[in-house]
């Protein structure tokens, strides 16, 4: 196998993942509590996991702009990581649930 082909079977390997990891998350949409947005409700979690997300890609940006992103040995684990742990900041300083 050359080297493309294990990076396009990576690739497509993370892409199952990802499906799957959305497909198990998906039903958690209807779980309370959730957020009155201009008379729409919005699961919290929501709310929290795309500030997680956005605060996440800030990180990024810091990190590559200081020259640390080329020494991360796992880039996908490490900013996986670093929105969770955002977003369960997020979760227990705002909606406290």
């Amino acid at each position: 196998m050359t080297r493309r082909e294990g990076s396009i079977t990576a690739h497509r390997s993370a892409l199952l993942r990802a499906a799957a990891l959305v497909a198990c998350i998906l039903p958690l949409g209807a779980c309370n509590p959730n957020l009155d947005v201009d008379g729409a409700l919005v699961p919290a979690w929501i709310t929290a996991a795309a500030i997680g997300i956005v605060a996440m890609l800030g990180a990024r940006t810091a990190l590559i702009r200081t020259g640390i992103d080329r020494h991360l040995v796992a880039r996908p684990a490490v900013y996986l990581s670093l929105a969770i742990t955002f977003t369960c900041l997020v979760w227990i300083a705002v909606f406290r649930y």
